[in-house]
């Protein structure tokens, strides 16, 4: 039964077990990148925001970050196109009419009754030559006024009995003036639409009408009296229509007229008071210290950053396998690209709002730079498109930026990746800043920017690119260190003659030294020709016997007289000589020899024999059992082409120089042998070489060993030795192993005889 405490241990030991796990480590170091890459797009992406109150007078100059609508100026605008839409009016039948017949009917009655007196004395045979005819005339004239009064109250007029008798007694010729007065004024006014709305107005509009005509102010009176009684309304509000109507003209201003305040729109200006309308746009902006957190904004970047961290996974998995398989090289990629994003954060902040096009003076080619360098140049392509959509969400994507962003990146790491020194990248540096330099003026072109402008950029943009390579250049000794990576410029200064551990290889070692230059030629011409990383096979060959330094004398190149050899077992001998490549990795970590090379001094025997001693064994303890896995290095096997080239290299030119008959044939003949046998061995079977490769690999090595062990004129006065007088120079008394020497040796039939000494010593 398991106990509490057991399972608490095996608890313990799963998540233990957990994050040793190489892939666990590589999820939770992307995790945490992508999660800093957040916080640090997140905020460069929200606006800066501002302690701002109603009716506060502004300290800043605030502009827009992107376009927004006004919408309390929208909707005070959809109001006056509301009220400017007419009503739609329905006419009522017959009340024009009415109006004219009644202002007819008025005036009828008032000639009648003027007619009347006529009619009266007609009657009673009174004329003008009649005797008291203006008593005649006069008491008519009350008759015909009583009567006349009497039915303009059935009319409907308020008219007074004195503005009743004037009706009766002015001459005929005003009268008619009055008629044709009123007839005009009503006729004109009934062509216009009147409502119960606008009666008053329609009456106080044909009163000033009447008001202006030349006539006697007692019938101007009396007929603003008549035409306030007859007016009334000959059109009636379709309410229904008229609201829908203006319901329409309401909508399409808020849908199509919209009053936008565009992007980089000043909103507020020192000194200026913030009213309600400007706070609630600053609000709506996310401008106000006061303001939710941006969920929507925060849900973007997320899914943005995603989505890139996707694509950069999906590429490396087809195009840079090895770097995201590697721990160590994945998380330099991500604190590279995690200090970019921070720089860019950081310099971004400084600059924006100082001048428009702030974002040119983000260093962002520094992460192109350092990866092209330190990593692989797909790989940095691939990290520039990315970036640098990642910096333009927090530049509210500056179209200058990202332009040459894009073009300029790219064509910095196919730069970067060809410069192998230090000048040589500084120049590189020159060059991408004066691209930079026509890209920004090409944009200007584009976009008609102004003589100033673009000389602006001009010089951000240059001393952006020049200050960018003066970074990278001023931290590669941090990455190279930190991180343990191999660069181009950190294989120029471990090939220097000068490098401690080369120098003392010359002066303990100096036969080691002489076959590890050896070694280095022809490893680096061989890894040109197959596109591997030539500078590292030379470094890694400099290197890879460095071992030795700890017993150089058991080595026969370093041997001058006694070889200790030959007072040791088979077995010590195989311990000695096989331990001086763990012996170079503890004094390759001592001297801090970058990983690279560490691996090629590991691999570079991988599993071999060492045929030397195996067999010595075997003769000397006959009877005994001899197993064949105690006379092979540790290993591990070449990983890698360069370290696979290098064991190559060590393993023919020892056997090469060991030779005595060097013409071309018998050369390129052994050289092909000793190929064939590492590749039937399995020492190749965990590196990336193809049977073309290996054949390109023994061409190389040719083209460097004619010219190397090429024939020469004897001079007159050395004396000719005989080949049975010349001491035997055994394969394995240059190597080491001694396995390539002796089996050369046994398929030609030629067991050398000579001087023992130098074959247990071999060169390793």
């Amino acid at each position: 039964m398991f106990t509490s405490k057991d399972k608490k241990n095996s608890v313990a030991a799963l998540t233990k077990s957990y994050f040793k796990n190489k892939s666990f480590q590589r999820v939770i170091a992307g995790v945490i990148t992508i999660v800093i890459a957040f916080f640090i797009i997140q905020s460069g992406a929200t606006p800066e925001r501002y302690n701002l109150k109603v009716g506060e007078i502004s300290k800043y100059n605030i502009t827009a970050g992107r376009d927004i609508e006004d919408r309390i100026k929208t909707v005070k605008n959809a109001e006056l196109a509301s009220e400017a839409v007419p009503s739609v009016m329905r006419e009522i039948k017959g009340a024009s009419i009415e109006i004219r017949n009644r202002a007819g009917e008025f005036i009828k009655i008032v000639e009648n009754a003027r007619g009347s007196v006529e009619e009266s004395l007609q009657d009673q045979g009174i004329t003008r030559r009649t005797r008291n005819y203006e008593e005649f005339l006069e008491r008519e004239r009350n008759v015909a006024a009583a009567d006349l009064n009497k039915k303009v109250k059935e009319f409907g007029l308020k008219l007074s009995f004195e503005q009743v008798s004037n009706l009766i007694r002015v001459n005929k010729s005003d009268i008619n003036k009055f008629k044709e007065a009123v007839e005009a004024v009503v006729t004109d006014i009934v062509t216009q639409d009147i409502t119960n709305d606008n009666l008053a107005e329609k009456i106080l509009e044909a009163q000033n009408e009447l008001e202006s005509i030349e006539l006697s102010q007692n019938l101007k009176n009396i007929g603003e009296i008549l035409l306030k009684e007859i007016l009334e309304p000959n059109k009636t509000i379709d309410y229904e229509l008229t609201k829908a109507q203006k319901q329409d003209a309401y909508n399409d201003v808020l849908e199509n007229k919209k009053v936008i305040i565009k992007k980089n729109e000043r909103l507020i200006s020192v000194n200026e008071v913030i009213t309600t309308e400007k706070y609630d746009i600053l609000k709506e902006l996310n401008l106000l210290e006061e303001s939710n957190f941006d969920f929507a904004l925060a849900a973007g970047v997320l899914i943005i950053l995603l989505l890139l961290a996707f694509l950069l996974v999906l590429y490396m998995n087809h195009f840079c396998k090895k770097i995201l398989y590697n721990r160590s090289e994945l998380i330099l990629l991500f604190v590279i690209i995690i200090l970019t994003l921070a720089i860019a954060r950081g310099v971004y902040s400084f600059t924006n709002g100082v001048y428009e096009h702030s974002a040119l003076a983000i260093p962002s080619l520094i992460a192109v730079i350092l990866i092209s360098i330190l990593l692989d140049l797909k790989l940095a392509i691939i990290v520039n498109v990315i970036l640098t959509v990642a910096i333009a969400l927090m530049t509210k994507g500056q179209l200058d930026f990202l332009y040459m962003a894009l073009i300029s990146g790219t064509l910095a790491a196919f730069i970067i990746a060809k410069a192998n020194q230090r000048n040589r990248l500084f120049m590189s540096g020159i060059f991408i800043a004066l691209f930079n330099v026509l890209i920004i003026t090409a944009i200007g072109i584009i976009n008609k920017y102004s003589y100033s402008t673009v000389l602006t950029d001009i010089a951000i943009v240059s001393i952006n690119g020049v200050l960018t390579i003066v970074l990278a250049l001023g931290t590669l000794p941090f990455w190279e260190s930190v991180f343990n990576v191999i660069t181009p410029l950190k294989l120029l200064e471990l090939a220097n003659p000068n490098q401690p551990l080369v120098k003392r290889l010359l002066m303990e070692a100096p036969g080691t030294y002489h076959h590890s230059l050896m070694v280095g030629n022809l490893a680096e011409v061989a890894t040109e020709a197959i596109g591997g990383n030539a500078l590292l096979a030379r470094v890694g060959a400099y290197f890879h016997d460095i071992g030795k330094l700890k017993r150089p004398g058991f080595f026969k190149e370093n041997q001058l007289s006694e070889n200790p050899h030959d007072r040791m077992t088979a077995n010590l001998s195989t311990l000695v000589i096989t331990s001086h490549t763990h012996d170079g990795v503890d004094l390759a970590k001592k001297y801090k020899i970058p990983l690279a090379v560490r691996e090629i001094i590991s691999q570079h025997h991988g599993t071999t024999l060492v045929a030397y001693f195996f067999h010595k064994a075997k003769k000397n303890e006959k009877g005994e059992e001899v197993k064949q896995e105690n006379f092979r290095y540790e290993g591990p096997k070449p990983a890698s082409k360069e370290a696979a080239v290098v064991m190559l290299a060590d393993s023919v030119e020892a056997a090469v120089r060991s030779m005595i008959d060097k013409t071309e044939g018998k050369i390129e003949g052994l050289v092909r042998k000793i190929i064939k046998d590492k590749l039937d061995d399995g020492q190749l079977d965990l590196c990336s070489l193809t049977l073309k490769d290996l054949d390109d690999v023994a061409k190389s090595f040719m083209k460097v060993l004619s010219g190397f062990f090429h024939e020469r004129e004897e001079y007159p006065e050395v004396k000719l030795r005989t080949v049975a007088n010349e001491p035997a120079k055994s394969e394995a008394s240059e190597d080491s192993e001694g396995e390539k020497d002796r089996t050369q040796q046994e398929e030609n039939g030629r067991v050398l005889n000579g001087n023992n000494n130098r074959e247990p010593a071999g060169k390793a």
